[in-house]
């Protein structure tokens, strides 16, 4: 790969280049890479080996370069090189258990290998085992010991002992039973909790879940009553939910970050907030919206569920102000909010998120809004586009609401009815749409 392409190789690309698309994981840059052919595995190799990802546990693209890696041909020796020695799972990993999946003959030879390097080895079981995407009996001697050292490393046979706890009397627990209960098994149903809770919701009950919020340390405990508090309608948490919404938290400072259990208390105060009645807690989102920091994070949440349409103007402002802080992950809520009100007004802002956000995970935002306005030619494009997107919920998105398929897009909604690397809702709405025509 020639120097100049990135000075820097975590920095991202133009979405105006091949590598720009191709680290944003859109399905132009599948497209075009196919186009170009031996020409686009320097930037495929960029991708793989300098991780583009804002969010690297939340954003897909071993599927999306993996394809890639087959249609292109590429060279696996200067991924393993790269990952010879790395003991953390690195998306180099990724993409070659991937590849395993989609039975690559280079990539099944790695796992095989008896002189593959341990921590490559390591580092594609553990992506196989976390994906469901092998069992042991299909992996070959050496890397099914390796299989069996997560199986016993993960292993929790104490939570199978404990006993569900009795739902139908709840009604006999004490106050403080009921907040234990929220630590137990998770077969226990918080809402069954909060319900009890709120037939409760007499002054004392409400005093001690105000108590719990602002004097207490375990998170479920102090969560369950924000809550409980949020569906009651109660207002006395509102000074401490501002209090903390208001301090300053520089994560990468650790003079200026808050600590563990204020950042614990305040997430239960943003809960609090999102449980209040509607009508309240629009209000208050209006309000914060506009004094920013945290105030604006929580106000999001709530727009993302209750925003009406005289807040489109105001989301759009957002979006539009702050969709390249982070690669576009400070707008999701914003985004899904925009998806809800369905205004083709919004179009032309979502196509742009669609195109330049580097979070996938704020584009699939925008595909999925202009889902709902199929008959606009720009959400057609981005809807076509999106059946060769790195996620696969863009992807299932294209495949329900794109009006009509050409022959190239009815030749990828095949390729995702019977892939092996997509979710089984992918597949499956896929072949309802070959079905339909």
């Amino acid at each position: 790969m020639s120097a100049d392409k990135l000075e820097n190789p975590a920095e991202i690309a133009p979405s105006s280049t091949r590598l720009g698309l191709l680290q944003r994981g859109r399905g132009a840059g599948f497209l075009m890479a196919l186009r170009d052919g031996p020409e686009a595995r320097d930037d495929l190799l960029h991708c793989v080996l300098h991780d583009p990802r804002v969010d690297h546990e939340l954003e897909a693209r071993a599927r999306y370069y993996a394809e890639l890696v087959v249609a292109l041909t590429l060279p696996l020796d200067p991924v393993l090189t790269a990952l010879h020695a790395v003991e953390t799972v690195q998306l180099g990993h990724e993409v070659l258990a991937a590849l395993w999946r989609l039975e690559h003959v280079p990539a099944r030879d790695v796992v095989a290998g008896e002189r593959t390097a341990e921590p490559v080895l390591a580092g594609i079981v553990e992506c196989l085992w976390a994906t469901g995407r092998a069992t042991a009996v299909q992996l070959p001697v050496r890397a099914r010991a390796i299989w069996r050292r997560f199986d016993l490393r993960h292993a929790d046979c104490a939570r199978a002992l404990l006993p569900p706890a009795a739902l139908s009397e709840l009604s006999t627990l004490s106050f403080d039973e009921l907040l234990e209960a929220a630590r137990g098994p998770r077969s226990v149903r918080r809402d069954r909790l909060l319900g009890e809770l709120c037939a409760r919701g007499d002054e004392v009950t409400r005093a001690r879940l105000a108590a719990v919020v602002h004097e207490e340390f375990v998170y479920e405990r102090v969560l369950l009553a924000a809550r409980a508090l949020g569906l009651l309608g109660d207002e006395r948490l509102l000074p401490l939910a501002e209090d903390h919404f208001a301090r300053e938290d520089v994560f990468a400072d650790s003079k200026r970050r808050l600590r563990g259990d204020v950042r614990m208390r305040r997430s239960c105060l943003a809960e609090y907030v999102q449980y209040l009645p509607p009508p309240m807690a629009l209000a208050l989102a209006r309000d914060y919206h506009r004094r920013g920091g945290y105030f604006t994070t929580v106000a999001g949440c709530v727009f993302q569920e209750h925003a009406t349409t005289a807040d489109r103007d105001a989301l759009e402002a957002a979006v539009a102000a702050r969709r390249r802080d982070e690669g576009g992950i400070d707008v999701i809520c914003e985004l899904d909010a925009l998806g809800k009100l369905g205004d083709p007004r919004s179009a032309p802002l979502l196509v742009e998120v669609a195109r330049d956000a580097a979070y996938s995970h704020a584009r699939r935002r925008a595909v999925h809004a202009l889902s709902a306005m199929p008959e606009l030619e720009v959400a057609q494009q981005v809807l076509r586009e999106a059946l060769w997107d790195c996620e696969d919920e863009a992807v299932a998105d294209g495949c329900a609401f794109l009006p009509q398929l050409d022959a190239e897009a009815r030749a990828r909604v095949a390729v995702m009815a019977g892939h092996p690397l997509v979710e089984a809702e992918l597949a499956a709405r896929a072949e309802r749409r070959l079905r339909r025509g």
